[in-house]
């Protein structure tokens, strides 16, 4: 991963579990290290998505919540509008 000021991130993941189409598990093995889990489940108008960050270290975790936060927000954001048809 590419930072905008140019800086390198590593940025590895590992799929620990994949059940299509109502949940996967991915490792971020690179630091920092998380487990992610999302849900997904038929619900009225649409579907839910719970999506769950576990941080190995509570203090990375509180760390990079001002990054984390508004980064899954983005990707939900374009989840949505993918599955809304307003993005390819």
């Amino acid at each position: 991963m590419h930072g905008p000021n140019g800086s390198h991130h590593p940025n590895e993941s590992v799929f620990l579990e994949l059940k299509a189409p109502s949940a996967v598990v991915i490792h971020h093995v690179s630091p920092p290290r998380f487990v992610l889990r999302v849900t997904l489940a038929t619900c009225t108008g649409g579907t839910a998505i719970e999506w769950a960050q576990e941080f190995e270290d509570d203090a990375v975790a509180d760390r990079i919540r001002h990054i984390a936060e508004p980064a899954n927000e983005q990707n939900l954001n374009r989840l949505q509008a993918v599955l809304a048809g307003e993005e390819s």
